[in-house]
């Protein structure tokens, strides 16, 4: 089927076999922005992995910006997609559209035998008012992780569950890091229990959350100079965007405490022996939104996080003092005679 084309060639219609190569053919041109509208069923009409990698060459330097109307069964699918555009939520979105520097407008049309076709625009005039009424709805759309709180839990009524099977607990754990869209907190009271849950890919997961710009922060209490060494150079090489901070004083509470975008906290008693595993470490444990309980972890979270940082800085003043107290520095007291104006020769 040949293609349509107007007398400047500022309009073309092309078929639904040159449609994937069209699209990553402008897109490629791209040198400021691309701006879309989606519809869920826009992955049905371009190759999804194909436009991935075309965005991973694609985004050092420009803007990206994706509207659509986003519901929980869509969620998952746009936490992908949230490493390479800035999305925002806007309901009853009905066309597939694209817009690349304010020059190129591509419209995938259907038909009613369900025939697609991809409608592409040069004409500058056109893709500038169109252009125009994309940064009028960007201004009024919901932002993505704003939309997915909606979603998950704005009609969720208080609940506290207690669990005390350890594969249900490893099971919750992934599930909520996987779902968070905003940050992480995570205080472990033993070292050990943090070494065995990077075994079990916890670690992993929380540094792929960071990835989706989710902020994650950790607390660990490290007994010993040695250990905390060893725990630094563990995140330091394989955790590089996951934050710690290491307690020098063990707490009375045996815990390991997640907490999940400030609206969802599981508390997990801990009991270490020698020659564990990570769910023979873990016991009995309470997920819970109960907002008096989580406001309560979250400000110990917070203390527990500027003490450690104050402890840090002590340390570091002390290897500063011990440093300079070896060179037996003399109180001394200097005087110079600063004299302005011509110099006069002395007799």
């Amino acid at each position: 089927m040949s293609r349509d084309y107007s007398a400047n060639d500022e309009i073309n219609v092309v078929p639904n076999s040159e449609i994937m190569e069209t699209t990553l053919s402008v897109l490629s041109k791209a040198t400021v922005s691309i701006d879309c509208f989606f519809t869920s069923n826009f992955f049905s009409v371009v190759d999804p992995e194909r436009l991935m990698l075309k965005l991973v060459h694609l985004q050092k330097g420009l803007k990206l910006r994706l509207i659509s109307d986003i519901g929980m069964k869509d969620a998952s699918f746009y936490r992908g997609f949230i490493k390479y555009f800035d999305i925002r939520h806007m309901d009853q979105i009905g066309c597939n559209i694209i817009l690349v520097d304010g020059t190129d407008f591509l419209a995938f049309l259907s038909n009613t035998k369900n025939r697609i076709r991809l409608m592409h625009v040069s004409d500058k005039s056109f893709v500038s008012a169109q252009l125009f009424l994309f940064d009028s709805l960007w201004k009024i759309a919901l932002p993505f992780k704003e939309k997915i709180k909606e979603l998950e839990y704005g009609h969720v009524k208080s609940f506290t569950n207690n669990i005390s099977k350890p594969l249900e607990i490893l099971g919750l754990i992934r599930r909520s890091i996987s779902s968070s869209v905003e940050e992480i907190l995570v205080i472990f009271s033993e070292y050990e229990v943090l070494i065995h849950s990077d075994k079990v890919g916890i670690l992993n997961l929380l540094e792929d959350a960071t990835s989706k710009g989710i902020k994650v922060r950790i607390i660990v209490y490290s007994e010993n100079n040695k250990i905390k060494d060893e725990l630094k150079a563990l995140f330091s090489k394989n955790f590089p965007n996951v934050t710690v901070q290491y307690l020098q004083k063990a707490l009375q509470t045996k815990m390991t405490t997640m907490i999940f975008d400030r609206r969802t906290f599981l508390d997990i008693s801990t009991a270490v022996k020698s020659n564990q595993n990570f769910e023979d470490m873990i016991g009995p444990s309470v997920y819970s939104n109960n907002e008096i309980k989580l406001n309560s972890l979250i400000s110990i979270f917070e203390f527990l996080w500027i003490q450690s940082d104050i402890d840090n800085q002590k340390i570091i003043k002390e290897v500063y003092f011990q440093l300079f107290k070896g060179f037996n520095l003399k109180d001394e007291t200097y005087k110079r005679n600063w004299t302005f104006g011509p110099n006069k020769q002395q007799k």
